[in-house]
């Protein structure tokens, strides 16, 4: 595992946790919580995202052997969810694949919404699970998982920071650069997602490569 191979992982996991999209979702989601409170939760949920990802590159594999599912349909069906999630933030849009309006009817009646629907879809959604199960099939050996985790550990801790932090980066950001910045990431998404989708469908149907 090269630093190439790091690097694309790298950037691939900020794009699908979407940092400052993520952000303004989080901030919706705490409306009219205590700033103490808001703080918590994001501590908590940067806890949740560690054992999520932990989860996800060690034993995401073996799920999918039990599964008996192919990494290339895997790899084709993870395309298809990048592509709507793409498409969505495109738009300026919440994706659906990753909040819809029931995660906030769920925070409302919920006395924690760290790892439901913080960590969990919103943060680490389909994408970065998809993400994380096809690279860690590339890289299997223990010592590269050991150096895919270190990268989740940072991710998890830096997005926890991002959370705990919120309101005064959302004031400093603004608005309208978070809808610019979630229109660029949309892009890399689909590009990815392209990507995802021609080698499953290659491996799925060999004639086609």
């Amino acid at each position: 595992m090269n630093s190439a191979n790091i690097t694309k992982f790298l950037v691939e996991m900020i794009v699908m946790m979407n940092p400052l999209g993520s952000l303004s979702i989080f901030l919706q989601l705490t409306k009219g919580f205590a700033y103490k409170r808001q703080r918590i939760i994001a501590l908590h949920a940067s806890l949740a995202m560690i054992i999520i990802m932990f989860l996800t590159l060690w034993t995401g594999e073996r799920l999918l052997d039990l599964l008996g599912i192919s990494l290339s349909s895997f790899r084709f069906a993870g395309g298809i969810i990048l592509l709507l999630m793409g498409l969505s933030m495109l738009q300026s849009q919440e994706s659906s694949v990753n909040h819809s309006s029931d995660d906030n009817a769920a925070a409302r009646e919920s006395e924690s919404i760290a790892v439901v629907p913080v960590a969990l879809p919103l943060i680490i959604g389909p994408g970065a699970i998809s993400t994380m199960i096809i690279t860690v099939n590339d890289f299997s050996s223990t010592a590269q998982k050991l150096c895919l985790s270190s990268i989740c550990l940072g991710l998890a801790l830096s997005m926890g920071l991002l959370l705990y932090f919120a309101q005064p980066i959302a004031r400093f950001v603004g608005a309208s650069a978070i809808k610019v910045i979630t229109r660029i990431m949309g892009m890399v998404i689909m590009s990815v997602a392209a990507g995802m989708l021609s080698e499953g469908l290659i491996g799925l149907i060999p004639a086609l490569g």
